[in-house]
C-alpha cells in the first residue's frame, strides 16, 4: 500500500505532539501530503451556554476563536511548513472520522490520549472511536 496522504489529528496534548512529529517525519520520508486536523470541541462546550448574538457578532466570535487556535498551533506548525492545516468545530471523535471520510487519507496518525472534553471522556476515548470507525488505517502513538 502506497502512502501519499497522512492525516494527523492535533489537540495540543503531549501525545498529539508526538503523533505530529512522527506523522510529519513519515510523510517527509515518503514524500506524502501531510494534513493536520484540529477539532475545537471546547467551542461546542462553550456554546452550550446561552449566547445572545447577532449573526455578525457570532461571525466575529468564530473568527476570534479561529485566530486563537491558529496562534496556539503556529509554533508546532512552523516546524512543518508544507503541512496543510484544517480547523473544525464539534466533537473531536466524530469530526476526525467524518473529515477522514471526506479527505481520504492513506493513514491517520494520532496520539493515544488527548485534551478531551468531559463528555468525550465519559463516552470513551477519541482514539478508540477513530480506530473503530475510520476507513483508513490508524497508527496510535503513545
Amino acid at each position: 500500500m502506497a502512502i501519499s496522504h497522512v492525516l494527523v489529528p492535533y489537540d495540543g496534548s503531549m501525545h498529539s505532539q508526538k503523533a505530529l512529529e512522527r506523522g510529519a517525519a513519515l510523510a517527509q520520508s515518503l514524500q506524502a501530503e501531510l494534513e493536520i486536523l484540529y477539532v475545537d470541541s471546547a467551542t461546542v462546550d462553550e456554546l452550550r451556554q446561552p449566547l445572545i448574538m447577532t449573526s455578525s457578532e457570532l461571525e466575529i466570535y468564530f473568527d476570534h476563536k479561529e485566530d486563537e487556535i491558529r496562534r496556539n498551533l503556529r509554533e508546532m506548525i512552523s516546524k512543518i511548513p508544507d503541512a496543510r492545516t484544517v480547523i473544525l468545530y464539534g466533537s473531536a471523535a466524530k469530526g476526525i472520522v467524518e473529515y477522514a471520510q471526506q479527505s481520504q487519507p492513506d493513514l491517520i496518525v494520532m496520539g493515544s490520549r488527548g485534551l478531551s472534553t468531559m463528555s468525550e471522556m465519559v463516552l470513551g476515548s477519541v482514539s478508540r472511536y477513530v480506530t473503530q470507525r475510520a476507513q483508513a488505517p490508524v497508527m496510535i502513538i503513545k
